[in-house]
C-alpha cells in the first residue's frame, strides 16, 4: 500500500506540475483589438492593460517608455502583441503569478533578429472539409519539418524571416505558400486531391518521407485509397486483413481476421476505432472484419516502438479513424455485392461548421438457405452502422461524436422439443471527443469513450435461455501536445478508465431453474494511467523520442477470488464486497527510440519498449471460426503480462525516390505467458483460474519491406523470418516448446497495375509456413481400440499456406465527373489451394454418409490422419458508386 500511495503522490505531483505547465502562457492568450498612432510606450501598455484585463508591473525608470510608437492590432492575443512592440524597445517580460512584470532586456536590439514565432493551423480536404493525417509541412531555409496529427493540426516555430513553405501528401496536389513570419501566424489550408487520370495511382498512405524523417519505427500507414486497391474476400475491401501484407504480421489463415504480430498472441493486438476499443472485430466468424470499408479515413498500424500514449496490449496498436462526414456538399456511396451490400450518405448540417457520416452494412446470405437439407434450416446473417458528428464551433474548438454497432447472429432451427438453437454476438462502440487549440503552440484532445462486446451461446430462444459472456469499458482521458520549439515536442496525457467482465454466465426463463445454476464471478476493475513523452533533434544527424507510461490497476469487488494450492486444487476462497480493493498493480513502462539520419535518403532507427497488459483471453482453441471470448483481468493468481522489445531497422529510398526498401531486427521476451492444462475446463468454470499454467516466450525475426510507390506499376513485396519459443511450468514436461503461431516464413507480395485510364488490376500473393501442431508420435491397442500418444508439445506442423488473390476494377466514369461508378471482380483464392487449419484422427463422414478416409469394416479401428480447410476459390462481383 505504501506503493501505492507513493505512486498516487508521484501522478498528482506530475497533474499539478503539467497543469501548471500548460495554464503558464493562459493570461496572455486573450484577444483584443487595439489602434494608437503617436503614442508613448508607457499609454499603449496602459491601454492594453486596460483592454486585456492584464496587471502590468514595472520600474518608473525603465528605458523607452515615453518613446513615441505606432500600434494597429486586430482581434490578436496580448502576447502577440507584446512580442512585437517589447523587443524592439529593449524590453522584456515574464509573468509572475497574476502580473506581467517589464524589464530592461540584456539583449541588444540586433539580438531581436533571432526573434521566432509560430506558424500553425488545419490541413483539410478540399472537396468535402476532412482534416488530413500525416501531412509534411517543411522548408528548405529551416532544419526541421513537422507533419499534421491526428487531428489535421500542425504547428512549427521558427525564427523570424520570409520562408516558402512546401505542404506535401500523397495523393493531393503539393502546395507552396511565402509567408513573411514576422509574428505568430495562423494558416491553415485546403488541398486538392489529384485526379488519377493525371498522375499516376499510388499504393503507399503516406509520403516514404515521413518515414526518413520520422523517428517512429515499426510502423505502418493505410489510406482509403490504399485499401481500395487491395483485392479483399468477396470484394469487400477488408482493414483487419489488409494488414497481413505488412511484414512481421501473420495471418491465421483463409477465413479469419485473427492475425499476430512478431510471435505475440492474437489477443495481443489492441484494435482501436476513433480511440474505442473494439474487442471483437469480425463478422461471420472472421471471414468478415466488423469496419464497413466506406467509414474508414485512416489506418495505422504499429508492430513495435508504441508511443508513450498507447498502452494495455504488449504486440500491435491497429489505430482507426473514421471519416468525420463532408463539410461541403451532400454526397452518398454504395457497395452492392453477392455477401454484402454497403451503404453511405453524409454532407453538412451547417456548411463548413458542421457534418455528418452514416454508414450502414448488412450480409446479403440468405440465398445459401438453398443449399441447406429439408429436416433443418440455418438462419444467419450480420450488419454494422457506424454513425459520426462533427462540429467545428469555431477555430479553437471542435467537437466529434462517434457510434458503431455491429450483430451477429446465427441460429438453427429442428424439429426436436428444443426448436432453435444458435449463436450471436455484438459489438458497441461510442466516443465523444472535444480537440481544444489554447494557444498556436499547446493542442489537447479530450476524450470520453464506451466499449462493449457481447457473445450469447443460445441453448433455447423459445425458451430464452442462453450462456452469455461479455466485457465492457468507460474511459475518460485528456491528451496534450505542446510544442515548445523546433526541438521539441512535448506530448502528456492522463486517462481513468473503468472495466467489467464477465467471464460466462447461464441464464434460464424458469426461476427455480436460475436459483440452482452455479454463479461465475464477475470482475470489476479500474485504472489510472499518466504518461509524458518528448521527441528531441539533437542535431542534423541524431534524434530521439523517450517517454514513460505510469498505468495504475486495482481490482474492486463485489467478486469471490479463490486461491488454488500448488497443485492447482482450491484451497480458499473470500468474498470481497463492493469497492473494496483487494489487488493493485503499479508497472511503469518506459519507452525510447533513437535515429540516426544517415542522408536525406537513408536513416537508421533503434527502440526499446517495456509493456503491460492486464486483460487476457482465455481460450485453448485454435479454431479461426469461434468468436466464444471469455476475458479476466489480472488478479491475485494471475500476473500482468509483461513485454520488453527491441527493436533495430535501416531505411532507404530507392529509384529516384520513386521506391522505398526497409529491413528491421527485433527481440521480444514476454512474461507470465498463459497456457493451459491438459483437457482444461474453459466453459462455465467458476475456478477457470485454476486451468491455467504460466511461464515465459520470446520471439525473434527479421523483416524485408520493398515498395515502388509511383507510375502505373505499384506495389510492394515483404518478407519476415521469425521464432516464436515458449516455456511454462507443467507444461511439456517444463521443456521449450514452439508456439502455434511460430510460423518461421512468411513471404506477401502486392501489385497494382494501372491499364489506361479504367483499369486497375491488382493480385496479393501469399506464403506461410504451416503452423506448430502436436500429432501422435505412436499408437498402442486397448479394448480393440488404436489409441494415439503424444510426445512432445507442438511436434508438427500443418501443411504450408499459399494463397493468390487477384481483382479487376473497371471504372465507368471520367475522375472529373461527381458521379462515380466501377465494376470489381474479385477471385479469392484463385488457384483453388485447399489450406488446412485443422487435422484429425479418426473417422470422418461427408453429408453424403460416405467416409472421408476408406475404411475397411473388417479390419480393427484405425486412427488414419484427415484435414478440414475453408474452400477453393470464392468469386465475386460488386458495383461501387458515389456521389
Amino acid at each position: 500500500m505504501n506503493k501505492l500511495k507513493l505512486s498516487y503522490r508521484f501522478l498528482l505531483t506530475a497533474v499539478f506540475v503539467l497543469t501548471s505547465l500548460f495554464s503558464f502562457s493562459q493570461n496572455l492568450e486573450k484577444r483584443i483589438t487595439i489602434s494608437m498612432k503617436n503614442k508613448s510606450l508607457e499609454k499603449v501598455i496602459l491601454k492594453i492593460e486596460k483592454l486585456g484585463d492584464v496587471r502590468f508591473s514595472y520600474s518608473s525608470k525603465l528605458n523607452n517608455l515615453n518613446k513615441k510608437i505606432n500600434i494597429t492590432a486586430e482581434n490578436q492575443t496580448i502576447k502577440q502583441i507584446l512580442d512585437k512592440i517589447l523587443p524592439e524597445n529593449n524590453i522584456e517580460y515574464l509573468v509572475v503569478e497574476n502580473h506581467i512584470v517589464l524589464k530592461e532586456s540584456k539583449k541588444s536590439p540586433d539580438d531581436n533578429k533571432n526573434r521566432k514565432f509560430v506558424l500553425s493551423g488545419y490541413i483539410k480536404d478540399k472537396k468535402n472539409g476532412e482534416t488530413i493525417i500525416g501531412v509534411n509541412i517543411f522548408t528548405d531555409k529551416a532544419e526541421y519539418g513537422t507533419i499534421s496529427n491526428t487531428y489535421g493540426f500542425y504547428s512549427i516555430t521558427l525564427p523570424e524571416g520570409e520562408y516558402t513553405f512546401n505542404y506535401s501528401f500523397i495523393g493531393y496536389q503539393n502546395i507552396q505558400k511565402k509567408i513573411d513570419l514576422n509574428k505568430d501566424i495562423e494558416f491553415s489550408l485546403d488541398l486538392d486531391e489529384i485526379n488519377f487520370d493525371i498522375n499516376e495511382v499510388e499504393i503507399i498512405a503516406s509520403d516514404d518521407d515521413n518515414y526518413i524523417e520520422s523517428n517512429q519505427l515499426s510502423e505502418m500507414k493505410f489510406s482509403p485509397q490504399v485499401l481500395s486497391q487491395l483485392p479483399g474476400f468477396v470484394g469487400d475491401v477488408d482493414v483487419i486483413k489488409s494488414l497481413n501484407t505488412i511484414p512481421g504480421i501473420s495471418s491465421y489463415g483463409d477465413g479469419s481476421t485473427l492475425f499476430y504480430v512478431r510471435g505475440g498472441n492474437s489477443d495481443q493486438n489492441l484494435i482501436l476505432i476513433d480511440e474505442a476499443i473494439i474487442y471483437n472485430p469480425t463478422h461471420l466468424f472472421g471471414f468478415f472484419t466488423a469496419l464497413a470499408p466506406n467509414s474508414i479515413k485512416d489506418v495505422k498500424a504499429y508492430k513495435g516502438d508504441f508511443p508513450a500514449r498507447y498502452g494495455g496490449r504488449l504486440s500491435s496498436v491497429i489505430d482507426i479513424r473514421s471519416k468525420d462526414g463532408n463539410m461541403k456538399r451532400l454526397g452518398f456511396a454504395g457497395n452492392l455485392g453477392l455477401f454484402t451490400t454497403n451503404l453511405s450518405i453524409e454532407g453538412p448540417i451547417v456548411k463548413d461548421k458542421s457534418s455528418f457520416f452514416i454508414s450502414g452494412r448488412r450480409s446479403n446470405l440468405d440465398w445459401l438457405n438453398n443449399f441447406s437439407g429439408t429436416d433443418h434450416t440455418f438462419d444467419f446473417g450480420f450488419y454494422d452502422i457506424h454513425t459520426k458528428l462533427n462540429f467545428k464551433f469555431n477555430n479553437n474548438n471542435r467537437l466529434y461524436f462517434t457510434l458503431y454497432k455491429g450483430n451477429d447472429d446465427y441460429s438453427r432451427f429442428t424439429k426436436s422439443s428444443v426448436n432453435t438453437y444458435g449463436i450471436s454476438w455484438d459489438n458497441t462502440v461510442g466516443t465523444l471527443r472535444w480537440n481544444h487549440i489554447f494557444n498556436n503552440r499547446l493542442f489537447s484532445n479530450t476524450t470520453l469513450n464506451f466499449s462493449q462486446y457481447n457473445y450469447f451461446l443460445h441453448i433455447s430462444r423459445e425458451e430464452n435461455n442462453y450462456w452469455n459472456s461479455s466485457i465492457r469499458n468507460l474511459t475518460a482521458k485528456s491528451d496534450f501536445t505542446y510544442y515548445l520549439n523546433p526541438k521539441n515536442t512535448i506530448r502528456a496525457g492522463i486517462e481513468i478508465s473503468n472495466h467489467y467482465c464477465n467471464p460466462g454466465n447461464i441464464h434460464f426463463s424458469d426461476d427455480e431453474i436460475q436459483q440452482s445454476a452455479p454463479v461465475i464471478p464477475r470482475y470489476y476493475s479500474n485504472e489510472y494511467t499518466f504518461y509524458m513523452s518528448n521527441e528531441q533533434k539533437l542535431s542534423k544527424k541524431f534524434s530521439v523520442r523517450y517517454g514513460l507510461r505510469l498505468p495504475i490497476r486495482q481490482n474492486i469487488g463485489p467478486t469471490t477470488v479463490y486461491s488454488f494450492d500448488s497443485h492447482y486444487n482450491v484451497n480458499g476462497k473470500e468474498e470481497i464486497e463492493k469497492n473494496v480493493v483487494y489487488s493493485s498493480f503499479v508497472l511503469p513502462e518506459p519507452r525510447m527510440n533513437i535515429k540516426y539520419q544517415i542522408n536525406k535518403r537513408s536513416a537508421l532507427k533503434a527502440s526499446y519498449n517495456r509493456c503491460v497488459q492486464f486483460l487476457q483471453l482465455l481460450t485453448n482453441s485454435t479454431s479461426p471460426f469461434t468468436s466464444l471470448e471469455v476475458w479476466v483481468p489480472s488478479g491475485p493468481n494471475i500476473e500482468p503480462q509483461k513485454l520488453d522489445q527491441f527493436a533495430l531497422g535501416y531505411f532507404h529510398q530507392v529509384f529516384k525516390n520513386d521506391g522505398f526498401f526497409s529491413i528491421e531486427s527485433f527481440y521480444k521476451k514476454f512474461y507470465n505467458q498463459i497456457d493451459y492444462a491438459d483437457h482444461p475446463n474453459m466453459l462455465y468454470n467458476p475456478f477457470i483460474e485454476g486451468e491455467l499454467r504460466f511461464g515465459e516466450a520470446w520471439a525473434y525475426g527479421i523483416e524485408f519491406l520493398f515498395r515502388k510507390t509511383k507510375g502505373d506499376f505499384t506495389g510492394w513485396i515483404g518478407y519476415t523470418y521469425s521464432r516464436t519459443f515458449k516455456k511454462i511450468n507443467d507444461i511439456n514436461n517444463d521443456k521449450t516448446f514452439p508456439s502455434f503461431y511460430d510460423r518461421p516464413h512468411d513471404l506477401s507480395i502486392s501489385l497494382s497495375y494501372k491499364a489506361g485510364k479504367q483499369w486497375v488490376l491488382s493480385a496479393n500473393w501469399f506464403f506461410i509456413s504451416g503452423g506448430a501442431i502436436s500429432t501422435p508420435t505412436g499408437f498402442f491397442e486397448n479394448n480393440g481400440y488404436i489409441v494415439p500418444v503424444y510426445g512432445e508439445k507442438n511436434n508438427d506442423r500443418l501443411p504450408d499456406y499459399q494463397r493468390l488473390d487477384i481483382s479487376i476494377n473497371f471504372k465507368f466514369s471520367k475522375p472529373e465527373k461527381r458521379f462515380q461508378h466501377s465494376l470489381l471482380l474479385t477471385l479469392y483464392n484463385a488457384l483453388g489451394n485447399e489450406n488446412p487449419f485443422a487435422i484429425n484422427f479418426n473417422k470422418m463422414m461427408n453429408s453424403n454418409e460416405k467416409f472421408v478416409v476408406p475404411f475397411n469394416f473388417a479390419k480393427p479401428y484405425e486412427l488414419v490422419p484427415s484435414s478440414l480447410s475453408v474452400s477453393g476459390f470464392i468469386p465475386s462481383i460488386n458495383y461501387n458508386f458515389s456521389f
